[in-house]
């Protein structure tokens, strides 16, 4: 029963992805910034914004090439064939729909990895796979194209990897302290208020075994996949070693309780089993972010004379190490403030109950009962004792005081806690003798996904379709210059209006030679000003300047049309009559919830410029839909004003 259950949560992450209208929130403008909005320029060419991030400039660029190529690039290049075939159109929908298809593929490998790991160490896998499928940590953010997404998968690889390698050394200690406690139980009920300390048996003797003699078989292979994913995941995710920290050292020391030379050689075969395949991971990565960045001519690696050549100081100075620059701009506190500085303890008290709340509590019970036993004496060897549950538990405090000493702390940054957090709790969250969880986790999951996978702006990107439509309609007379303004929005990721060279910078002057190509082709061209969240005042002055020809140099044959993209909790700004212009509603994307700008439940407004849209003429259902919206208003200017200079 528990593999249909589970198998079941595939098929729902796997509909998310189909059917993105009904998980159509917006979490966070890296799960298109990161990865798609990029690729999606360099794969159809289509006009995009290629962020500070992917740009070669101080300290360099930081994003590492190979997981999205490996993963949203695969998913465009196979939709590229299949729209050159004629079997499907590229749009908007196929756009969102390919890489999140190849995102929740890719997550499956952390489903695989914890149920080989629960099965060996005789928890129960079907329940561990229930939690995490359950989760809207994994219903919602890895059913997105987040580079964490990756971070966990290999997270979870790794665990599996150690787990597996000292599978009876972790079972020989959880069963010495089953068996432990129960004599101490047994011994208390038989002497209550009297201890006795009663000789070590031949189980406990062997409970901590000192350094093993002889490699395993596959301690090698072992070595090196460690290897391979550890320095992957580093230039996947550069914050990777926080989360692997504590499987590789257990892995690396095993059981080792001793200082005798045995031991010291055992911990130096198994760091030279990782050298080979991370020194390997090492090389390709760091020539193929080389090469997307210019710095590097594949030429010279082509050759084996030119690079013999090369190799001197310069080829150093000329390679791209995208890790190595994302350390050196977040160690300055000045590059972060833009992104947000939060407190240290951001993690703990908010992140993580946000995401995993029930299995926090869990993990709070846990805490307690430790710290009640840790003054028991007679519990010192159990305590001692190097457990499943004791890594797991290090597995999942270690990241999250790392990553809490980096002042800008966001709460995908700790998803891969999810793993350790399932194995040591998950059956806690199960109904007994059921394969269904519990109802306050069923509860506190369908919440999170309503939020965060369908509210959460969940209008722009339906907008986005919405204005390729607008952008792309036929030219009656005279093509027109577009202009989108959006206000109080995430940014807008420009490659879903899938433009080829059609979208220009702000104030961009179309009479400049660089833009000439375009004039001939007579075609509609399209400006974005993303204001986020500015104050109104800003948003009027933009106006301002686009209509102004001294601003916005526009070419005879052009027309202008200004469209402004704002939350509907910011009604209130554009429903006033104005001397110059007046925002007339064109459009509304329902089911958008803006945390920056939270609706007003009851509001009470009248509605000047549209009289017909006031919500004291709504019934509370239109009322709330409405106040849930994205709003697209055409700025219309004020023609009398003409008319009364004429006369």
């Amino acid at each position: 029963m528990g593999a249909k259950v589970w198998l079941c949560l595939v098929i729902l992450r796997f509909m998310v992805c189909f059917y993105p209208g009904q998980m159509k929130g917006y979490i966070h403008p890296d799960q298109f910034f990161q990865t798609v909005e990029p690729l999606a320029g360099d794969i159809f060419g289509f006009d995009h914004l290629r962020t500070w991030d992917w740009n070669a400039t101080s300290p360099g660029p930081i994003r590492n090439i190979l997981f999205p190529y490996a993963s949203v690039g695969a998913s465009f290049f196979a939709l590229k064939q299949l729209s050159t075939s004629g079997y499907i159109d590229i749009s908007g929908y196929t756009l969102q729909a390919f890489p999140r298809l190849a995102m929740t593929a890719a997550s499956l490998i952390a489903d695989i990895a914890v149920y080989k790991t629960a099965k060996s160490l005789d928890l129960n896998p079907w329940n561990c796979l229930t939690i995490l499928a359950s989760s809207y940590a994994t219903l919602a953010f890895h059913t997105r194209t987040f580079t964490n997404v990756f971070e966990c998968a290999l997270f979870a690889l790794v665990l599996m990897l150690v787990v597996m390698s000292h599978k009876d050394d972790l079972l020989q200690n959880k069963r010495h302290l089953e068996g432990n406690t129960s004599n101490t139980k047994s011994d208390n009920n038989r002497h209550v208020g009297k201890r006795k300390t009663k000789p070590k048996s031949s189980i406990e003797k062997q409970a901590v075994p000192h350094a093993a003699t002889s490699s395993s078989p596959n301690e090698a292979l072992v070595g090196f996949c460690l290897g391979f994913i550890v320095i992957l995941g580093s230039f996947c995710r550069p914050t990777f070693p926080a989360f692997f920290i504590i499987p590789i050292s257990f892995w690396i020391t095993g059981s080792v309780t001793s200082g005798d030379i045995k031991a010291v050689w055992e911990i130096f075969k198994r760091v030279a089993y990782i050298v080979p395949g991370a020194f390997m991971t090492f090389v390709v990565c760091v020539a193929m972010d080389s090469i997307y960045y210019g710095t590097l001519d594949a030429a010279i690696l082509n050759n084996p004379t030119l690079l013999v050549q090369n190799l001197n100081l310069d080829l150093l100075h000329n390679i791209t190490i995208t890790p190595l620059n994302f350390i050196k701009y977040n160690i300055q506190n000045s590059n972060l403030s833009p992104h947000g500085i939060h407190p240290r303890i951001t993690h703990f008290l908010v992140n993580v109950p946000m995401l995993f709340l029930p299995l926090f509590v869990c993990f709070l019970k846990d805490a307690v009962s430790f710290y009640k036993t840790w003054h028991d004496r007679s519990l010192a060897n159990e305590i001692s004792l190097i457990t499943s549950h004791k890594l797991f538990v290090l597995m999942f405090l270690t990241p999250i005081m790392l990553l809490s000493l980096i002042p800008h702390q966001e709460p995908r940054y700790i998803l891969p806690v999810i793993v350790p957090l399932v194995l040591l709790y998950s059956d806690s969250l199960m109904k007994p003798l059921s394969s269904i969880p519990k109802m306050y986790w069923i509860l506190f999951n369908l919440i999170g996904c309503i939020i965060f996978g369908h509210f959460h702006q969940g209008g722009l990107v339906p907008c986005m379709e919405y204005l390729h439509k607008v952008a792309t309609r036929p030219i009656d007379n005279n093509p027109t210059s577009f202009h989108f303004v959006f206000f109080h929005t995430y940014m807008p990721p420009q490659h879903l209006l899938h433009l080829q060279d059609q979208i220009l910078p702000p104030f961009a002057n179309l009479s400049m030679e660089k833009y000439q190509h375009i004039l001939p082709k007579q075609e509609n061209v399209v400006t974005i000003h993303d204001l986020m969240g500015s104050d109104q005042l800003t948003m009027f002055d933009r106006v301002d300047k686009i209509l102004s020809d001294t601003k916005t140099v526009t070419p005879k044959p052009y027309q202008k049309e200004i469209y402004v993209i704002s939350p509907a909790s910011l009604d209130t700004i554009f429903c006033r009559l104005n001397v110059k212009y007046n925002f007339k509603l064109i459009n509304q994307f329902t089911h958008h919830l803006s945390m920056e700008d939270p609706p007003e439940w009851f509001p009470s407004y009248e509605c000047v410029a549209q009289p017909d849209r006031s919500y004291s003429r709504m019934n509370f259902g239109d009322t709330f839909q409405t106040m849930l919206s994205l709003f697209v208003y055409k700025v219309e200017p004020v023609t009398y004003l003409d008319n009364v200079a004429k006369s």
